[in-house]
């Protein structure tokens, strides 16, 4: 039996686990989790009934601070690691995981989705890279990705995923949303991201104001942070038609329950153009080559500028059968689960 270590440092991140999970766990090999506290993601690993160790937190911001709290957390990481038996240490873009298995001589699994992260760490160090499709092996090279490194999936991260999605209507009552309401689901911009451009926030914030004077629109507002969510309650504390979650729940649900949904980017924004839900982005940093083929599709549209708010359409959305295309989904789902797994247990071999 091989222990495969697994570490999670965003709330994307586990959804996109779990099946993953699943699957190693099925195959009789046992499933070491560890996590950075930061955002909702312990929140949910504990939905998932998953057993985790929390390692280090968010340092924030600050760009001197980003360095210490990332190497307290490789140390940390590397403690906790030495004293097992691990076999592969896999991630979703956790420098620090990759950092803390070099240090140990463990082999290593990366991937990432967004090509314009800062990728050095691992390109040098994972043994392993595992990448959508759509990223062109031309600016892969460009970034110093030894070609041999590389193993890429036929598809999108959220698709190893959409295969287990049900809706449930039970979330429109939880928010109070009534029949004849436009539910619009708001992603803020991340803020905190090395690659976050301020003028995302000058956008949303005109989102935010648009929706405060349709009284038939209530925003739902998923923050990323608990300072995130607190910060947005008090700028729409007099403003009645706003939600401010301040809790996990089903993004998935949430988002196929909505009639829109405007992000700051990332996973969010996906899956809503995956699941065919109207989706504007206020993202204003590099657009990636995986968004640049959503908007190419007609499935993501981008708002750029504050006067582009005008653009965002808010009308009740008429929701197709799920079952039809449910199929499909699980078809899509099994298969890349079926090939990431593969590829992280035959990095412990190679």
């Amino acid at each position: 039996m091989n222990s495969i270590w697994i570490d999670l440092d965003n709330a994307p991140h586990v959804p996109f686990f779990k099946p993953l999970i699943g699957e190693l766990v099925r195959r009789g090999h046992e499933v070491s989790i560890t996590v950075r506290d930061y955002g909702y993601t312990r929140d949910l690993l504990d939905q998932c009934r998953f057993d985790y160790t929390p390692v280090g937190r968010h340092p924030g911001k600050n760009r001197g601070m980003k360095v210490l709290g990332l190497s307290a957390r490789v140390m940390a990481l590397a403690f906790w690691a030495r004293r097992r038996e691990i076999k592969v240490a896999v991630s979703h873009g956790s420098r620090a995981q990759v950092l803390a298995a070099s240090l140990l001589k463990i082999p290593c699994v990366s991937m990432y989705d967004y090509e314009f992260v800062s990728t050095g760490i691992f390109h040098r160090l994972s043994d392993k890279i595992l990448l959508p499709d759509l990223l062109p092996d031309e600016m892969l090279a460009s970034r110093g990705l030894p070609s041999g490194k590389v193993k890429k999936y036929p598809g999108l991260k959220e698709e190893v995923y959409l295969g287990d999605f049900r809706p449930e209507l039970s979330i429109l009552k939880d928010l109070h949303v009534g029949s004849e309401q436009i539910l619009a689901t708001l992603r803020p911009p991340a803020t905190a991201a090395h690659y976050h451009n301020p003028e995302s926030e000058a956008i949303f914030a005109e989102v935010l104001d648009r929706i405060a004077g349709e009284e038939q629109v209530l925003g739902v507002v998923v923050p990323r942070t608990e300072k995130q969510g607190d910060e947005y309650r008090k700028k729409l504390k007099s403003v009645p038609n706003f939600c401010i979650l301040d809790h996990a729940v089903d993004g998935l649900n949430l988002i196929w329950q909505s009639d829109l949904v405007v992000g700051g980017g990332g996973t969010m924004n996906r899956e809503a153009a995956l699941l065919g839900v109207p989706v504007y982005s206020v993202f204003m940093g590099h657009l990636g080559a995986i968004d640049s083929v959503l908007v190419g599709q007609g499935r993501m549209r981008l708002v750029q500028s504050v006067s582009d708010v005008m653009s965002i359409k808010f009308q009740r959305r008429k929701k197709p059968d799920f079952i039809r295309q449910s199929g499909n989904l699980q078809e899509r789902s099994g298969r890349l689960v079926e090939f990431v797994v593969n590829e992280i247990i035959s990095a412990v071999n190679e």
